[in-house]
């Protein structure tokens, strides 16, 4: 008899979820908190699927059908409405193209290689020797507000105290909202990592083409702590300007423009702008990110720069 075949009941102990928590994560720390073996709680909630059961299931997230939910929703004792805000997977945004059997309670696993929370919040969350707390991608924030510490990209997950960089928390929230007024989120976020690629890019150039970016990028560097010599800086130091740029890339008018006009400067020259450069340099080198995208973007609607002359292009969010 597996644990998923007998009638879910209400833990002894339960904890709440952190937002942007993992299934995986959120199922373990329940595990912990009453003294269970680690997958028991992901074993009670539904029949496994996907890349197996064993300690890997840290790097993966899983996707609950409809009786696995309303189980985990018993165990806790928390409404699912709660449950859902804190844990993406019950939103069911996570590849929907996946199949679950309908039949009986069950979870599919799938690879999301998650990043740890803040470490102030895990402390309060778990304890200080609980399991860790492990953050989705793309839904857990980039930076902890309420403890001011940044907790970065999967792949960057190091820790700064960002007292000395308030201009970084402010651009968080302002990617919060950029985020949620977009209408689509993960396209959103999918621009706002093109246009941090693109910040990140500009830190190779001489600082004398770009003063003003490159003397902030330093100063934040030097107020974290970061040492910069010799290497691409850690994204943190161009999270404002990515932001910055984001809300221009995710602007459908400006995309509409810059797909259909056949001159290119004024794009150049609002993007210079809005990082507080007197002009872009149009670098003679064949890494210019801007000139990239702009080329990118502007073949993707080539046929319809050459639509006959009165007839009316498409709508904005045909430009996405």
């Amino acid at each position: 008899m597996r644990l998923w075949h007998a009638p879910a009941r209400a833990l002894p102990v339960t904890v709440r979820p952190v937002g942007g928590e993992t299934i995986v994560s959120y199922a373990r720390r329940l595990s912990a908190a009453n003294d269970l073996p680690p997958t028991t709680i992901l074993r009670t909630i539904g029949q496994l699927t996907g890349n197996g059961s064993g300690k890997h299931l840290l790097i993966c997230d899983a996707r609950l059908n409809e009786q696995a939910a309303a189980r985990l929703e018993t165990c806790t004792g928390i409404p699912r409405p709660r449950l859902a805000r804190a844990l993406p997977a019950l939103r069911g945004q996570l590849h929907p193209g996946q199949s679950l059997p309908p039949d009986r309670p069950a979870l599919r696993f799938h690879r999301v290689h998650p990043r740890p929370a803040c470490r102030q919040c895990e402390l309060a969350a778990s304890g200080p020797s609980g399991p860790s707390v492990l953050l989705l991608p793309g839904w857990a924030p980039l930076a902890c507000r309420r403890h001011r510490r940044w907790l970065g990209p999967d792949h960057e997950p190091g820790q700064y105290d960002l007292s000395a960089a308030r201009d970084i928390l402010t651009a968080h929230r302002r990617l919060a909202r950029l985020l949620a007024r977009s209408g689509d989120r993960a396209w959103a976020y999918g621009e706002f990592l093109t246009a941090w690629n693109m910040a990140q890019d500009w830190t190779r150039c001489e600082p004398r083409l770009m003063p003003v970016f490159s003397q902030r990028w330093r100063d934040r560097a030097a107020a974290l702590g970061i040492t910069t010599t010799g290497k691409q800086p850690p994204r943190v130091v161009t999270f404002p300007e990515a932001v910055t740029l984001a809300a221009i890339l995710t602007d459908l008018d400006w995309r509409r423009n810059v797909a259909l006009d056949w001159d290119d400067r004024p794009y150049y020259q609002r993007i210079a702008e809005s990082i507080g450069e007197r002009s872009y340099p149009r670098w003679l080198l064949a890494n210019d990110p801007v000139r990239w995208w702009i080329r990118y973007h502007r073949a993707r609607f080539e046929q319809l720069r050459h639509r006959p002359w009165g007839k009316p292009p498409p709508e904005n969010r045909h430009f996405k």
